[in-house]
């Protein structure tokens, strides 16, 4: 029995429990006190009262003509309120029959009806909820996200104002790769709340739309939040991750460094950030500040790619010497920002490469913990890392993270 079923079974089962109680109530008979038995009990009281009043007298406490009065009154006062003969059976209340079977009926539909309304159904079903939670989750199927933002994207439509649907919706649309869609997503959370964390979010899906090209609005809106906060966490780390992927690396250890430097050492972020800091120093020829990242490294130092890139002797003629080369490694579960990339010129082909944790587009995505990726090699006359028609491409995989000695041949022209 599937979780959800048994979640159902257990909610209606308590419903119906609580609606056995009120009916069992409404249902019994209900003795109800007649005039006749309020007058035995009556009768009870005053022949105490005679009683008392005997004792009295005959201890000598009262008199003989005041003991007959008393007596005589609590007679009268006796009879009076004891007129009414008894029932020999007590009345008895008719059951609320039609009460009983309004609340048997209505109950569990109201209970069922205002959860659907004011509840999460979805939240039956433990896939759909561990999409919502982790819509980048690699292990999602495609097809189900669609579907889930396309439910999510309609639902949004009559309640415009749920800023966390649409921060959800645009993680999702990101998630698929569906760029222009998430950013449209963003743009409509962020007139709910102008949120430095969003706008990032917002131009970093900018950024993975144009393959890691940080130029224009992105690194606008990171230099405004760090006019703005100069310590700002998320804007330090996304200015060096992008001045990384501009190979600006000198700066992209300034930014890693300002923001590793209040950090205590049991933050989770410590060693991500120590590693990057590691890592760009390497690039600068410098003395790696923390020994434990060179360890590190040095245990991932065979997670790489190398081989060689050739170019086809029948599209020779379509590529200038001064042509931009770049080779990169994707995720094999279709992303396109590139996991590491290596750049050179058409001038140096056929030419080496190696791709590596040093060469990453950001340091959080490293190619030493993806697996299998793929690898492709790309011929740009602009130098755009947006794929342009005219350009020369090639590609092969998937292949297994740490092979060595590739052949890659540019053979494709991008229509």
């Amino acid at each position: 029995m599937s979780a959800q079923v048994l979640f159902a079974l257990l909610a209606l089962g308590m419903v119906l429990c609580v609606a056995v109680v009120l009916i069992w109530v409404l249902l019994k008979q209900q003795k109800v006190k007649t005039h006749a038995s309020q007058a035995k009990a009556n009768a009870r009281v005053y022949r105490s009262q005679i009683q008392d009043l005997d004792r009295e007298h005959e201890s000598g406490h009262i008199g003989q003509e005041e003991w007959q009065q008393s007596r005589d009154e609590l007679s009268l006062r006796l009879l009076e309120d004891t007129s009414a003969s008894d029932d020999p059976v007590a009345k008895i209340e008719k059951p609320a029959m039609w009460t009983a079977v309004v609340l048997a009926l209505a109950l569990p539909l109201s209970a069922m009806g205002l959860y659907m309304w004011l509840g999460q159904p979805e939240a039956l079903d433990p896939m759909a909820t561990s999409r919502t939670m982790d819509p980048n989750s690699a292990k999602a199927d495609p097809n189900e996200l669609a579907q889930m933002a396309e439910g999510l994207a309609k639902k949004l439509q009559a309640k415009p104002d749920n800023l966390q649907g649409w921060v959800m919706l645009g993680r999702t649309y990101r998630s698929l790769e569906n760029y222009d869609k998430a950013i449209k997503a963003y743009d409509r959370a962020l007139v709910l709340s102008a949120d430095d964390d969003l706008r990032l979010e917002r131009v970093e899906v900018m950024a993975m739309q144009r393959q890691g090209n940080f130029e224009g609005e992105p690194w606008q809106v990171i230099r405004d939040i760090l006019q703005k906060d100069p310590q700002n966490f998320g804007a330090l780390l996304m200015a060096g991750s992008a001045s990384y992927a501009h190979a600006k690396y000198a700066d992209a250890l300034k930014y890693w460094q300002q923001a590793r430097a209040p950090l205590t050492p049991d933050n989770p972020d410590v060693a991500g950030l120590d590693e990057a800091i590691g890592a760009v120093q390497q690039k600068l020829g410098l003395p790696v500040s923390k020994p434990e990242v060179s360890k590190s490294n040095a245990a991932v130092s065979g997670l790489n790619l190398t081989g060689q890139v050739s170019l086809s002797a029948a599209l020779k003629s379509k590529a200038s010497p001064t042509d931009v080369v770049f080779v990169y490694a994707t995720p094999t579960n279709g992303e396109r920002m590139p996991l590491a990339v290596f750049k050179s010129t058409v001038a140096q082909l056929p030419l080496s490469f190696t791709l590596d944790d040093s060469s990453a587009m950001t340091p959080e995505r490293k190619l030493s913990a993806a697996g299998d990726v793929l690898v492709k090699v790309r011929v740009s006359k602009s130098g755009n890392a947006i794929p342009q028609s005219g350009d020369l491409v090639g590609s092969m995989g998937p292949v297994k993270v740490g092979t060595q000695g590739l052949k890659l041949e540019i053979k494709d022209l991008v229509p």
